[in-house]
């Protein structure tokens, strides 16, 4: 195989994957690991990866746009355990924010159970029926106008009262992270009520199931951040969680 065709079929596999290893190049090409160092480097001055120790991982990786509907059955075990490794970063009385992303309503349905007297702040319909019958509970709905394929709320409305607020801990459920390009959503009326949430919280826990790594959406919410929480799954790639923990980024893999 010449060179070209190989770093084609590299540039293949970073399309479906977001992450390759060298030793799995070099045992699939049957090449030497330096030629495969050669081909990373190659395909990193052009802009198509990014080498890390031990491999290479991909730039280029676009998610397509999915409803909530539909994005409620996508990684249901991974979604579940991370949310109950959030529980141990929630205490009594806290007041805690929840956007409308697919893993914050796994999250709510979880807290009734585990707290008596928590506040909530959220601008998603789901989120909010899910807590309101729980005595002790205060929950705050960030209302305005309403977009039913996300059944969550955006607009000035929703933005001025999460202004005058202010949270202990903002769960940001994102559709995609990436070292490159951040934190990145579809919907930008939902982008702009993220961006307020991170403005009024003290601390920001992500909470991205191990396929949202590495991938990018069509809008930037925000850069990474040092001082950012990241909660994953055990299914994120070691050559991942290594370049994150290389930048300072403080990732916890929930087993």
């Amino acid at each position: 195989m010449f060179a070209n065709e190989r770093r084609n079929e590299i540039m293949h596999m970073l399309g479906y994957k977001s992450s390759v290893t060298v030793a799995e190049l070099t045992e699939l090409f049957h090449v030497s690991l330096e030629t495969i160092r050669r081909d990373l480097e190659y395909l990193e001055s052009q802009g198509v990866l990014k080498r890390v120790h031990g491999g290479a991982l991909s730039l280029n990786r676009m998610k397509n746009y999915s409803g909530l509907e539909r994005r409620e059955t996508e990684h249901r075990e991974e979604k579940q355990r991370i949310a109950r490794t959030c529980l141990n970063y929630i205490r009594e009385g806290d007041r805690i924010a929840l956007d409308a992303g697919s893993t914050s309503s796994v999250l709510a349905r979880l807290l009734p159970s585990s707290f008596e007297n928590l506040t909530i702040l959220t601008n998603s319909l789901e989120v909010f029926q899910l807590l309101t019958d729980k005595s002790g509970f205060q929950v705050i709905l960030a209302g305005g106008f309403y977009m039913p394929g996300e059944k969550a709320f955006y607009g000035h409305l929703a933005l001025d009262m999460i202004r005058q607020l202010h949270v202990t801990s903002y769960f940001l459920s994102p559709t995609s992270i990436s070292l490159e390009f951040g934190i990145s959503e579809h919907v930008w009326e939902l982008v702009e009520v993220q961006r307020a949430l991170l403005g009024i919280a003290d601390r920001v826990i992500v909470q991205a199931d191990s396929s949202k790594f590495e991938t990018c959406a069509a809008l930037k919410v925000c850069d990474l951040s040092p001082r950012f929480l990241y909660l994953t799954d055990s299914g994120l790639p070691g050559e991942i969680l290594e370049a994150y923990r290389k930048r300072s980024f403080e990732v916890v893999t929930a087993r």
